[in-house]
């Protein structure tokens, strides 16, 4: 077992619930799905797996260790392990591709380094290697900035694998792009889960997604798990109960 959530509850100042008493595993090499509607607390949960925001209850067990309330060195070195995409890309528009690919691997080198753009030959050949995974090797020199936004969300990708991931949490990485995209970014991170062997996380709002390229779908509503299992038994009723009794399929591309 790679990841075991329990009980994980997170109540944020306002006194909304995001989270409440939510248990899961995770075995390695799974692609998980959450789906959901927005506000049901998909990435609160993601930013609680990785730390970003501190739970209010609950544990997180990694690789059978205690990881809800590490800090400082211990922390750096979870997060290390663990790979994040999120949906604004989050790139450095006017650095290169394989610039931006490169900061991934901050953790391997000296902050005076990394400021002055030193990183070793090794680590240039895994760059181009992840870049080469997300068929954009051919890009590395340009500004990130002149990429569409599948091409940007693909270095946002090989950037995440300069941790080398055991997981790689995904969040709404492709809300913001259109269907025929959205489908390319989706293969790519297929790819990473089945010829790599990634474990991966994935926030997702489209249910065709889901059914082809997870192979496990969590629903969360109003902060709860609703539904856990795999994405072919996911019906019309179970899809209503998800999405609410007014949701049409056809709208969920």
């Amino acid at each position: 077992m790679l990841l075991d959530i329990r009980s994980l509850s997170k109540t944020y100042p306002n006194g909304t619930q995001a989270l409440k008493s939510v248990s899961f595993t995770v075995e390695r090499g799974e692609f998980v799905a959450v789906i959901g509607l927005s506000g049901s607390g998909k990435s609160t949960l993601l930013r609680c797996i990785n730390r970003l925001i501190e739970p209010t209850s609950g544990t997180i067990l990694f690789e059978g260790h205690d990881v809800t309330h590490i800090k400082g060195e211990a922390l750096r070195r979870y997060r290390q392990r663990i790979g994040m995409i999120f949906q604004q890309f989050n790139l450095i528009g006017q650095a290169s591709v394989l610039k931006n690919v490169l900061m991934g691997a901050l953790g391997s080198v000296s902050t005076i380094d990394s400021i002055l753009g030193r990183f070793p030959q090794s680590l240039h050949e895994m760059a181009m290697r992840n870049l080469q995974i997300v068929g954009i090797a051919d890009k590395a020199s340009v500004r990130a900035d002149s990429l569409s936004g599948g091409q940007q969300q693909r270095v946002a990708i090989a950037r995440a694998l300069m941790q080398e991931p055991q997981l790689l949490l995904a969040d709404e990485p492709v809300a913001s792009l259109d269907p025929a995209t959205s489908h390319s970014v989706m293969r790519y991170l297929g790819y990473i889960n089945r010829q790599l062997g990634t474990t991966i996380i994935c926030n997702l709002h489209f249910l065709s997604l889901v059914r082809e390229y997870a192979t496990r779908a969590i629903a969360l509503r109003n902060g709860e798990i609703v539904f856990d299992g795999s994405p072919s038994e996911i019906t019309e009723e179970w899809f209503r109960h998800i999405y609410g009794e007014d949701a049409v399929e056809v709208e969920i591309r």
